[in-house]
């Protein structure tokens, strides 16, 4: 891992940056932009416009990871948990995203099992018939085992979790093997906070690293499981290649999904909605805006432009 990214870790850490820039946000467009809601009603109301006017879904997310706190992370799996009763009431899909680091990793890893055993649940009882899941977010890299065991461990169970894997780590085929054979939705991203001792190299490689993830999980043998594919990407070229591959395998376009952050390519998700594909919105709520904003960086480091400029000036969504 870089020093840029160990940087960007310790400052998604730092309490007391986060009260700096959360202070400074309260004047910018940032929140109006990238975040759904400071509360789930909120977020729901969000997620209901965005379905009714361009057939996008979301996946609602709780702003509020690396806590160790037992009172925060009980918070934040009341809220997490508030979110699918508000989604089923809605009538939407009961989809949330959740941190391992935000439910209880961070104290011990029976807290964490615990706590996703709790939310999965309450996907369970809202679930309306759509694409309802508890999708596990991946976050850095020393979290990766734990969460990939956690998702093993809730899947055998019959529970309704998902999970992300980045395309950059080597060994993402050999966890997309087991995944591809089991009734779960799976989010394929490029990943976050590089190391190279675990990564492939270069932007070329990582491309083509994800093109080939994405032909695993666009196999025949992971449509006959039920297994359902999604594709974390703002990258029109990933895209249009995956768009490809899905024709040639006889997937039609409803039968997997493109997600992208609330806030970022708009026109783009609007253009695949017009080409019949599934859109979802990755669409984070709350007030503890810092850790996720300063990951995007973590990313990318060409998104400082971007965070930098939305702490001075106006922005939306969709108008």
């Amino acid at each position: 891992m870089s020093l840029f990214q160990r940087t960007t870790i310790a400052l998604a850490r730092s309490p007391m940056m986060g009260r700096a820039m959360r202070a400074m946000a309260a004047r910018s467009s940032l929140a109006r932009r990238f975040v759904g809601g400071a509360d789930v009603e909120a977020a729901v109301q969000t997620a209901l416009r965005l379905r009714a006017a361009h057939g996008i879904r979301a996946s609602l997310f709780y702003l509020g990871e690396y806590v160790a706190d037992p009172a925060a992370i009980e918070h934040n799996v009341a809220q997490a948990i508030g979110a699918c009763d508000a989604l089923g009431r809605a009538g939407l899909d009961v989809h949330v995203s959740v941190d391992p680091t935000a439910i209880g990793y961070m104290d011990s890893d029976a807290r964490g099992e615990d706590n996703a055993r709790r939310i999965a649940a309450a996907v369970s009882r809202a679930a309306r018939g759509g694409q309802d899941w508890m999708v596990l977010d991946m976050e850095d890299a020393s979290i990766r085992d734990r969460t990939c065991a956690l998702h093993r461990s809730l899947q055998e169970t019959g529970l309704p979790v998902g999970l992300t894997l980045q395309a950059r780590r080597r060994r993402t085929p050999e966890d997309l093997t087991w995944a591809i054979r089991q009734r779960t939705s799976l989010r394929l991203v490029k990943g976050a906070f590089p190391d190279r001792a675990l990564d492939h190299a270069g932007r070329a490689g990582i491309d083509q690293a994800y093109l080939d993830a994405a032909s695993i999980m666009l196999s025949r043998e992971a449509r006959d499981a039920g297994f359902h594919p999604v594709f974390g990407t703002h990258d029109d070229r990933l895209a249009g290649a995956i768009m490809t591959l899905a024709r040639e395998r006889g997937w039609p376009p409803d039968g997997f999904e493109f997600e992208m952050l609330y806030g970022v390519r708009p026109d783009w998700q609007l253009a695949l909605r017009g080409l019949g594909y599934n859109v979802r919105v990755y669409l984070p709520f709350g007030g503890d805006w810092w850790p996720y904003a300063i990951r995007r960086v973590g990313e990318n480091p060409r998104n400082a432009w971007l965070l930098a400029r939305s702490l001075t000036s106006d922005g939306h969504y969709f108008s």
